[in-house]
């Protein structure tokens, strides 16, 4: 018992001894577990759009197979109706009879092998056999897609407690704080302390008032009526987002067109701009290495739902990390 309480004791120590964080490593490591949680979220978006596509296939396969499984058990019936009629009447030959004794089914595959059903009979069975080897491919295929659908899910549920356990992790940080700090941290991370920066081989910005085209143009006056709107993992719209949330809803909501839910795959849509000096106002802007995306909104800054605790607003691009592409939809 004296050695328990002299360990305790020690380990208690240990813990009051620890130092407190300052306030530029307080303000740099909730912003870093702020950019994991966010980066996190892409991963949950990544992983909740092949699910829902997935989800849509198997409901396609399932469709098809209960189809093609009844069409063949009608078929079946039929072919098996004919057996069983030329059983009762004695129409094969007394080898045969032996071999079908009460399964017409059965009969059907034995006749055949030997020969003795006619040629409609036999294309029929032919191809009720075609279609149960399809039947069994699309069944295993369904089964495939299935078991991706559960590890998809199983993905998103890690990316979503990686998010939770972040930003917990970082609200950890900022109630440590006092007020006055809490306030300091969460203006430094506004205005771009913590996130890193990134540098860029874009070029300087472009022009401020000159749109990409009639459709950038709808989509981002559509994205500024947000601003103010939080923040939040896998959101979109339409008063709650995520950053490739609110550019997924603004093309949507004002042209709709249909872009993926994740920020990564933006990278390739619509067509690339060459440089940042070429870039309009409502071009889709990739950031921080691929975990964000936001709207070109002129002069080098970007209107994106920047991250958890940042409502929707207009930022320097230089709030992010690296701008990896721009591109004009």
């Amino acid at each position: 018992m004296a050695a328990a309480s002299v360990v305790a004791l020690s380990a208690q120590s240990a813990a009051q001894a620890a130092p407190k964080l300052t306030l530029s490593q307080a303000t740099a490591e909730v912003g870093a577990d702020r950019k994991a949680a966010d980066a996190a979220t892409e991963q949950y978006d990544y992983a909740q759009g092949a699910q829902q596509a997935l989800q849509q296939k198997v409901n396609f396969l399932q469709e098809g197979i209960a189809q093609m499984q009844g069409t063949i058990n009608q078929e079946f019936s039929q072919l098996s109706a004919v057996a069983a009629a030329q059983y009762r009447t004695g129409a094969v030959n007394a080898t045969m009879q032996l071999m079908l004794s009460t399964d017409p089914t059965q009969f059907l595959n034995e006749a055949s092998a030997q020969g003795e059903l006619d040629a409609g009979q036999q294309a029929a069975l032919t191809q009720l056999k075609g279609q149960e080897a399809v039947l069994a491919r699309e069944k295993a295929e369904a089964t495939q897609e299935l078991s991706q659908e559960q590890a998809l899910l199983k993905q998103m549920q890690t990316a979503k407690s990686t998010t939770l356990a972040k930003l917990a992790q970082a609200q950890s940080i900022v109630q440590s704080l006092t007020p006055v700090q809490q306030q300091q941290v969460g203006n430094s991370l506004a205005n771009g302390g913590g996130n890193g920066g990134g540098s860029s081989s874009f070029g300087p910005p472009g022009p401020s008032g000159a749109y990409g085209d009639a459709a950038e143009e709808a989509a981002f006056r559509a994205a500024e009526t947000r601003e103010g709107d939080p923040y939040s993992m896998g959101a979109d719209g339409p008063d709650i987002f995520d950053c490739s949330g609110l550019v997924m809803w603004a093309f949507e909501t004002a042209d709709g067109i249909q872009l993926p839910h994740y920020s990564y795959a933006d990278e390739s849509v619509g067509t690339a701009v060459p440089s940042l000096a070429d870039a309009r106002v409502g071009d889709i802007l990739v950031l921080e290495g691929g975990d964000h995306v936001g709207f070109y909104a002129g002069n080098g800054m970007v209107l994106s739902a920047p991250e958890y605790g940042v409502p929707v607003d207009v930022q320097p691009i230089g709030n992010f990390g690296e701008l990896v592409a721009i591109r004009r939809i």
